[in-house]
């Protein structure tokens, strides 16, 4: 039993290991996040992000590690800052709507 699950963890680490270096959009209990992607811990979702701006606060940074348990979703977006933008404000605004807020 434990070959399989070393396997099933092999192939998901694969996984996360090949979203490495794209723009992503993270959605934290935090804010919204936008950045490349460093890392992330396989154990803890936790998430490394270089060149960093969080939108919702118009912050920036040179790097920023954001705790797994505040990760809501990631979506890798490519190679691109300017998709990585527009996607996050669709996330912001819909995440403003569930509040029941529309400043966007």
């Amino acid at each position: 039993m434990g070959d399989f699950r070393y396997v099933l963890k092999s192939e998901y680490e694969i996984s996360l290991k090949s979203m490495q270096k794209f723009w992503v959009v993270v959605e934290s209990s935090v804010g919204v996040y936008i950045g490349v992607l460093e890392s992330i811990n396989p154990d803890h979702g936790d998430v490394v992000l270089h060149s960093v701006e969080r939108v919702d606060v118009k912050l920036n940074a040179d790097k920023v590690w954001i705790r797994g348990s505040q990760v809501k979703q990631m979506l890798v977006v490519g190679r691109g800052k300017e998709k990585a933008t527009a996607v996050a404000l669709k996330v912001l605004r819909g995440a403003l709507e569930g509040m029941g807020r529309e400043e966007l």
